[in-house]
């Protein structure tokens, strides 16, 4: 259940014609650019200082190319890989604070068990656009016994949450601003995305579950 997205990533906004973002995207980011409230919580990899730094310098020639496709930079704490989200919603969403706490105590029973593992090595792919919500930094599984502890991971916490879709390991860079944009504005912006070879590991140590109340403010819970 890992798809690494090899064919599409390399040409993932329109080479013609205009571009639209995703309507759920005005859920998490407002016609300023400014993040919205959501809350949920996630099981995430935090990532060394290192690998944050060359995300950083990685954001910036995206907000080079295009600032005004771009919503309010992410700042560089919350750069992580997302292994499964659980719960997610607007504040008012009825019973969402009830299914975050659901959601809690059925990962508090699942990740200490894969703590004590050994380190997962990953390489980096193309930065792609990725369901017209975000540019994102690809990922996929350096080995075999990479691929299948990972695998097995997410298709655990599908038991807790099912999404009903296969992993495609990323790290987030920025959320686009939401609206319509031009053929010129779509290419300027295309011109950035490209493939970056690195190693990242993956410290099982940093397999943690995360709460957030907006796509810029997360807090380590387990």
């Amino acid at each position: 259940m890992i798809n690494t997205l090899d064919d599409y990533i390399t040409c993932s906004l329109p080479q013609w014609g205009d571009f639209t973002t995703n309507p759920n995207l005005r859920k998490k980011v407002d016609e300023n650019g400014d993040l919205l409230p959501f809350m949920g919580n996630t099981v995430v990899f935090l990532l060394d200082d290192d690998t944050k730094e060359s995300l950083r310098q990685l954001q910036e020639e995206l907000y080079r190319a295009a600032p005004d496709m771009l919503a309010k930079p992410l700042q560089m704490s919350t750069f992580h890989m997302t292994l499964h989200d659980l719960a997610n919603g607007t504040p008012d969403q009825p019973g969402l604070v009830a299914y975050m706490n659901y959601t809690q105590e059925r990962a508090s029973q699942i990740l200490p068990g894969w703590k004590a593992a050994a380190p997962l090595r990953m390489r980096t792919t193309w930065l792609f656009n990725m369901v017209n919500t975000s540019i994102v930094r690809g990922l996929a599984p350096a080995d075999e016994e990479s691929w299948h502890r990972l695998d097995e991971m997410y298709t655990t916490l599908e038991d807790v949450v099912h999404l009903g879709y296969a992993l495609t390991p990323h790290i987030t860079m920025g959320y686009f601003l939401p609206g319509t944009y031009a053929q010129e504005q779509v290419q300027r912006l295309s011109s950035a995305l490209r493939k970056v070879d690195m190693e990242i590991t993956l410290d099982m140590t940093n397999l943690v579950f995360q709460e957030f109340s907006d796509m810029n403010h997360y807090e380590t819970v387990l």
